[in-house]
């Protein structure tokens, strides 16, 4: 029977496979057909765009995709000049059209569907997208040529809010924190931390008290013409090769240490608190780690942001020197809207300790700020032993002092009963909804690393699967030879998916 049984599955897994094989590609439907259609190009497909007018010499092209699910597949490729660069560089120099290209790599089922695409800020066609869950993904590509001598950088655009000109900040570090009443710990948990948020708050363990610069672009030259130099210039760093989510950038080359080099996690920002009370000023002290989810989306901490109003927060996304405003690439973003679960309602539990910050301009993606994956509900939940998982922030360094840059530490998680035999105290704090992780060398996040990602690296792509919530006090420091609990991500899938806005 067991042997019937298999002989059965093996053909129905060769089935499957024949037809993949043999059945056509899926393709979605396309109402910029006028512009924009999918075709075979070898063994793969890609998408082909052409500008509705001839002899444009300068070209941005923002094209925006939408897949069925909460994750891909397959990739997207980055925007490239079609069918090469040669011959779109000669093309334009000759008065033509600047036509691109975008591959679609692993997709068997039905490719990504097109529904925006912009040419110099001109919206050429729109088409409907898809319901929750689905995934957006957007490509842009600029190029242009001239007719003389020019110099290897593409012209700067400063995308910096008017409210900048009028920060008034010291250091996140030298920032006095305000004075707040505390919240009385739960019984027989004396060594608990209770959390700082709102008014309600103090003594959270973890909390200490926009310019976009396109860097330097390839030059080619295309044509031999005496006295003249047409070049075409590429925004290579508008489009990187892959801006899905939870690609992170570099990594210090040592063994040991915890340095984080700029744009290793792309998708770390800085959540700052606006204390001044005029609307013409702002004054930002230094508040919580936050993570981006989306363009118009950061996920953090609920005690960070309890009984704050969206007009009291700032998120500064690219940010790497906390003590540097305004920072080059990168971006201090208004709040439209704090999102904070509805189970979370001051209480000194950590297993609804989770909000989302919907924010009033979308970011813009660079090599600086890319988002990180979201845990689905097709995701194994359980972490295997040879996952990293690791957690990053400016939080206090080892002699609790105030760090300027992010520092990273891997964790291990470990199950509530292993919890509870290394520290009693996190009895009352621990549920099916949340995380244990610690570090045997007791390093981890403490006071400032508050509303951090715990992330997860699974097939080459970092997840988001906890947010940091509470840990165990040790003056005005942290235990860390003890573990920190996490607010468990995966368990609030349907709430985030309902919330989150792309």
């Amino acid at each position: 029977m067991a042997i019937a049984s298999q002989t059965v599955m093996l053909r129905l897994t060769l089935l499957s496979l024949c037809l993949h094989i043999v059945l056509p590609q899926r393709l979605p439907p396309n109402d910029c057909n006028h512009i924009f259609h999918y075709q075979r190009r070898g063994d793969i497909w890609i998408g082909h765009g052409t500008p509705p007018v001839d002899g444009l010499r300068s070209v941005h092209w923002v094209l925006r995709f939408m897949a069925h699910g909460a994750s891909l597949p397959g990739t997207v490729g980055g925007l490239e000049a079609y069918p090469d660069k040669a011959t779109a560089l000669q093309n334009m120099h000759n008065g033509g059209r600047a036509e691109i290209s975008v591959g679609f790599y692993g997709h068997w089922d039905e490719l990504p569907k097109i529904v925006e695409i912009k040419l110099n800020d001109d919206v050429l066609c729109t088409s409907s997208g898809y319901g929750a869950p689905s995934t957006t993904l957007t490509r842009e590509l600029t190029m242009y040529v001239t007719t003389s001598t020019v110099t290897n950088t593409l012209p700067v655009r400063n995308i910096r809010p008017a409210f900048l000109d009028k920060i008034k900040t010291t250091p996140a570090q030298h920032t006095p924190r305000p004075t707040q009443s505390h919240t009385p710990r739960p019984p027989g948990n004396p060594v608990f931390g209770p959390q700082w948020g709102g008014p309600n708050f103090a003594g959270n363990p973890f909390l200490s008290g926009a310019t976009s610069r396109k860097p330097a672009t390839n030059v080619a030259n295309v044509v031999n013409v005496p006295n003249v130099v047409p070049v075409i210039h590429v925004d290579t760093q508008a489009s990187p090769a892959r801006y899905e989510c939870g690609v992170e950038g570099l990594v210090g080359l040592q063994i040991g240490g915890d340095s984080l080099p700029r744009g290793r996690f792309p998708w770390l920002a800085a959540l700052y608190h606006d204390s001044n009370v005029d609307v013409n000023k702002i004054e930002l002290s230094y508040k919580c780690v936050t993570t981006v989810v989306s363009r118009r989306t950061v996920i953090t901490a609920a005690h960070c942001v309890y009984g704050l109003t969206p007009a009291q927060l700032r998120v500064y996304v690219g940010r790497h020197d906390i003590t540097m405003h305004p920072e080059k690439d990168a971006t201090l973003m208004a709040v439209e809207m704090v999102r904070t679960h509805p189970d979370f309602v001051g209480n000194l539990v950590p297993d609804s300790d989770l909000a989302l910050l919907v924010l009033v301009e979308q970011v813009q993606y660079s090599i600086y700020v890319r988002p990180i994956c979201l845990w689905t509900s097709s995701t194994t939940i359980h972490i295997g032993d040879s996952e990293q998982t690791s957690v990053a922030g400016w939080g206090t360094d080892s002699n609790s002092k105030p760090t300027r840059f992010p520092t990273t530490v891997n964790v291990r998680t470990v199950s509530n009963e292993e919890c509870l035999r290394g520290m009693l105290t996190a009895k009352d704090f621990l549920t099916p909804r949340t995380l244990c992780a610690g570090n045997s060398q007791g390093h981890g996040p403490c006071l400032g690393d508050s509303g951090g990602g715990l992330m997860v690296l699974r097939n080459g792509r970092w997840y988001v699967r906890g947010i940091v919530s509470l840990a165990q006090r040790a003056g005005n420091s942290c235990d860390l030879t003890r573990f920190v609990i996490y607010c468990d991500v995966a368990r609030h899938l349907d709430w985030i998916e309902r919330n989150i806005v792309r």
